[in-house]
């Protein structure tokens, strides 16, 4: 029965710990600057492998003139930048080496030049081991119940199942952040389809338009000289 309840305890930590941070979106204009926050606890750099910090941006615009690019940087919690993209106009991926416990800042610079508006969508911004090295497998302790309870008692199982939980939880928040950009980019297609197709219309329109006023103008001027009196035959 407790080894039943530690399982369910077990799931409902994973289930907790893998709900993704909702994405943040903010407007950022000529000359301005906006930072955002994310902090990483002790217990991530206790798993095994190395710690990186991944992310995903992207940029959009409001202008039909410009289009707006900004400067992205990731710094680490003690101010030191671990990432840098420059001119960044439509979407960013980035993954550097985090720099322990802490919270880490990433900032977005609008810079003069763009002379619009920028529109951020911060599509996920998390820690992941994404290069892990082999784990060993866990030894299914044999026995009788109280053989089997004291040896899953241990603290080095306790510590290797959550290390494991955390390095799951965060797989999945890296999956999830994949399947948000990849929804993102196809609703940035589906609103520039239909742009396209409206501005399409449009011109079609105004192209018929003209056609008409032009075939009018022309049926007016021709009927016109053949009206009586307008026409005069010299002999």
């Amino acid at each position: 029965m407790g080894c039943r309840v530690w399982v369910l305890l077990v799931l409902l930590h994973l289930l907790h710990s893998s709900l993704p941070a909702q994405a943040v979106k903010v407007v950022i204009p000529p000359e301005g600057s906006e930072c955002l926050s994310e902090t990483i606890t002790d217990e991530h750099f206790q798993i095994p492998g190395g710690a990186r910090v991944d992310g995903r941006v992207m940029v959009s615009g409001r202008s039909q003139y410009y289009t707006p690019f900004l400067t992205v940087r990731v710094l680490s919690p003690d101010g030191k930048e671990l990432w840098k993209g420059n001119r960044v106009h439509s979407e960013s991926h980035f993954n550097a080496k985090a720099a322990g416990p802490g919270t880490y800042k990433i900032c977005f610079t609008n810079p003069k030049d763009s002379r619009t508006d920028a529109s951020v969508d911060l599509v996920y911004f998390t820690l992941a081991h994404l290069r892990r090295p082999a784990v060993a497998s866990l030894n299914v302790p044999k026995g009788n119940d109280t053989a089997r309870s004291s040896e899953l008692a241990q603290k080095s199982h306790a510590d290797e199942v959550s290390n494991t939980i955390e390095s799951l939880s965060e797989f999945m928040q890296v999956i999830s952040g994949s399947q948000k950009y990849l929804q993102r980019r196809r609703e940035r297609h589906k609103r520039t389809m239909i742009s396209n197709q409206r501005r399409t219309t449009w011109y079609s329109l105004l192209e018929v338009t003209v056609l008409l006023v032009v075939t009018a103008v022309q049926v007016i001027t021709i009927v016109s000289f053949f009206k009586t009196g307008r026409v005069k035959i010299s002999v």
